[in-house]
Formats: structure tokens, C-alpha cells, sequence
């Protein structure tokens, strides 16, 4: 994989494989799209998610994976690694599900494959879901959790997210540079929910491909994440702040994924401000999916990752 200095979009698969598409017909199928699609029934999926809590760790996981949960920095963490053996760096993962759903299987089966794919031990916190935790009580744990684990190994560690957990990790970094704290050595952001008001007119060029977002739910979930912040603030919205100063950063999408649009504009900004960016689209892909884990472009996703995350620091 290409890894150039301030990369562009990184060209990947011409056309979706047979897997994806297969997938991809199975998500418009399952009519998982409609959860979203008012408020009502987006509250009502929430509270049925609250209920059930985060999914169990898979038990083929548990075959080649150690798996603890513990506190750190006042916050309940999932640690994974493979079993025997020694991590030689830590990544900190930030799960999605609008900010108002919990760990789900695919966020073990993502983690899992991070952990052996890159030598890695992955944290990952159970941060608060809104309404009861917003971004004015989430981001600033996270800094104190960022602060712990640079103290503990002497190396800031990898930060990661996918989808509301890609947008925290994003808003996490910048609020680490403004006050001066260390900064993730790298970040990885599969499908980033960059402005959870959906504001960016490319949204409705892709809205109708897409098998499992829309936006009316996902507005919803965004203000309830927001709290008392306006849902502009970059600490909501961290699409809207400013990306100068950032660590290194690679961000994936699908090209069947509504956030295909404002990880676009968001890539662009980024490398115009002189910070190292890698966009990888995935052809036909849809919301985070580099989380299936079987999929051939999942592979191909995770691959960027493991060559980005080894290629020297310029600044070493």
C-alpha cells in the first residue's frame, strides 16, 4: 500500500467483490435502515440496545484472544490481545453506534483482527452513551485515559474509532492539542461521523445507496450526543474544527456510506493543512465495513492500517 508523505486518496479495489455485495443486499433486506428513519423508532432502538447491553465476546475469540475488562482512568475498559503473545504497542478503540448503542459483535471481530494484524494490545472503553454521557463528560475522560496509558508505557498509543467512535477519537485528538497533552501517535478512523447534523450536500448523493444509515434518526441521536453544546461545536461535530497540528491519520470509508461526503472534505482540509492523510474508499462499501472482517476489502482496509501504523515517524 502506498504510504507517501501527505497521501491522497489510496485506490483500492475497482469493484465491490462478490462478498460485499452479497452483504450489502442483505443489510437493504433486513430493512435495518428503517430504525433510523424517525425519531420515534430511533428512541425506541435505543432503549431495546440499553436493554440488552454490549454483545458478549464471541467465544471463537476467546480461542486465540485474552480478554479483560477493568477500570482505567474512571472508565470500564475491554483489553484485548492475542494469547502469548507481548503487545508491542496499544491501541486505543472507540466503538460506534450513534453514540446511544452499545458494543456489538463486529466491534470484537474488528479488534480482535487489529490486535493480531499489528502486534497490538486494544483497549476499549465503555464510554457513557448519551443521553446520559455527551461530549462535554466523555471527551474529557478520555484525556485523563490518554494521559494514563503515555505515562504507563512511555509511548502514546494509537487511537481508533469507527463510525460516532471515529468522530470521539477525532475530537479526543484535537481537544489533547489544544491543551497541550500528548497527542495518539496515529489515528484510525473507519467511517468517522464527522458532523452529526448531516449538514454537507453531498449526503443526499449518497443517502439512497446507503443499506443501513439515514439521516432523520442519526440528527436524533447527534443532539442527544451534543447535550447543552451547540451540534456545530467541534467537540461534537469535529469535522468543523480545525484539523492543523493533528497526529498522522487514515481514515476508510465506503462509497455506499452517507459520511462518504464529509470524509472527503474532511481528508482535503487535512492534508491542506500539512498533516499526513490517507483515504482509503471502498468500492461499493458500506457503513464501516471494514468491521466484517471475512470481507476481501476488509483485508485490504486492515492491511493500510498495518503498513500506515509501521511506516517511520518523521518526526523520530
Amino acid at each position: 500500500m502506498p504510504t507517501r508523505e501527505h497521501a491522497d486518496v489510496v485506490t483500492g479495489r475497482g469493484h465491490p467483490s462478490l462478498r460485499m455485495r452479497f452483504v450489502c443486499a442483505w443489510l437493504a433486506a433486513t430493512r435495518t435502515k428503517r430504525i433510523l428513519g424517525d425519531d420515534e423508532s430511533t428512541e425506541a432502538d435505543r432503549r431495546r440496545n440499553r436493554r440488552r447491553g454490549p454483545a458478549a465476546v464471541p467465544r471463537r475469540l476467546r480461542r486465540t484472544h485474552d480478554v479483560t475488562v477493568h477500570d482505567r482512568a474512571g472508565l470500564r475498559c475491554a483489553e484485548i490481545g492475542v494469547r502469548g503473545r507481548r503487545p508491542e504497542r496499544t491501541i486505543v478503540y472507540l466503538h460506534g453506534g450513534a453514540y446511544i448503542n452499545p458494543v456489538v459483535v463486529q466491534h470484537w471481530d474488528l479488534m480482535a483482527a487489529l490486535a493480531a494484524e499489528n502486534d497490538a494490545r486494544v483497549i476499549a472503553p465503555f464510554y457513557p452513551l448519551a443521553p446520559e454521557g455527551t461530549a462535554a463528560t466523555v471527551v474529557p475522560a478520555l484525556l485523563d485515559l490518554q494521559v494514563r496509558l503515555t505515562e504507563e508505557s512511555g509511548a502514546a498509543p494509537v487511537w481508533a474509532g469507527d463510525s460516532a467512535g471515529g468522530g470521539l477519537a477525532l475530537a479526543t485528538a484535537m481537544r489533547l492539542r489544544d491543551e497541550g497533552l500528548p497527542l495518539p501517535r496515529h489515528l484510525v478512523l473507519f467511517a468517522p461521523w464527522l458532523d452529526v447534523g448531516l449538514t454537507n450536500p453531498g449526503v443526499a448523493d449518497v443517502v439512497a445507496r446507503d443499506p443501513t444509515l439515514d439521516v432523520a434518526g442519526l440528527r436524533y441521536a447527534g443532539r442527544l450526543w451534543a447535550g447543552a453544546l451547540p451540534v456545530d461545536s467541534p467537540q461534537v461535530s469535529p469535522g468543523r474544527g480545525d484539523p492543523r497540528g493533528l497526529p498522522p491519520t487514515t481514515v476508510v470509508v465506503g462509497t455506499r456510506d452517507i459520511f462518504l461526503a464529509d470524509c472527503r472534505d474532511f481528508a482535503a482540509r487535512v492534508r491542506a493543512a500539512g498533516v499526513d492523510i490517507a483515504l482509503l474508499e471502498g468500492a461499493g462499501g458500506f457503513h464501516v465495513y471494514p468491521a466484517v472482517t471475512f470481507l476481501p476489502e476488509s483485508a485490504e482496509a486492515r492491511r493500510l492500517v498495518t503498513a500506515r501504523l509501521n511506516a517511520p515517524d518523521p518526526k523520530e
